[in-house]
């Protein structure tokens, strides 16, 4: 089923939405959610709430793209739940990140949030290699071990470790360029 006939069943307020939506996006949540919980019982709650979420959002919120949506609504919560669980202790993946993002913003979701900053990160990312921008996005938004994007790119994890280190650099000269307080 294609996503405007999904999102019409969320509109016509249909529960065939749900098991639609699960159809054909359940194994792209899965992992999404996994990748940044690494916790079965957690995904699984995780991506079911993230189902109740869309069916809350939509309507009054009609989205351009059903997989983006749900992505959004899958790492806010997953997120919220990391914290939770972390009660305080920080993620080693976001810590990496320390060096180039203002300190004053407390996770990665927020980060995105931002759009001032938002804004100065697509256009930061708009500059990257394709490889660069996948191997960064994969490990800073879709939560890819750094041995899953050495098997997914063909690198060595030590490239995949440069590729990040270098980008990270360049992003933080770029957001100090763009006048964004680090």
């Amino acid at each position: 089923m294609e996503d405007v006939e999904i999102i019409q069943l969320y509109v016509d307020r249909s529960e065939a939405a749900i098991q639609e939506t699960g159809k054909k996006y359940s194994a792209y949540l899965h992992k999404l959610i996994y990748n940044i919980l690494h916790d079965a019982c957690d995904t699984e709650e995780i991506e079911d709430d993230t189902y109740l979420g869309a069916w809350n959002a939509i309507p009054p919120t009609i989205p351009n793209s059903l997989k983006h949506f749900l992505s959004r609504i899958a790492r806010n919560l997953s997120f919220d739940r990391l914290d939770y669980r972390l009660a305080g202790k920080r993620n080693a993946q976001l810590v990496e990140l320390d060096e180039c993002i203002p300190d004053t913003v407390q996770s990665m979701e927020r980060i995105w949030e931002e759009k001032e900053l938002g804004e100065a990160l697509n256009r930061f990312l708009g500059t990257l290699k394709r490889k660069d921008l996948a191997v960064f996005v994969g490990r800073y938004y879709y939560s890819y071990s750094i041995g899953e994007l050495s098997e997914q790119y063909s690198l060595s994890q030590r490239q995949v470790k440069y590729v990040l280190s270098r980008t990270r650099k360049n992003l933080r000269s770029y957001l100090e360029r763009e006048g964004v307080a680090i």
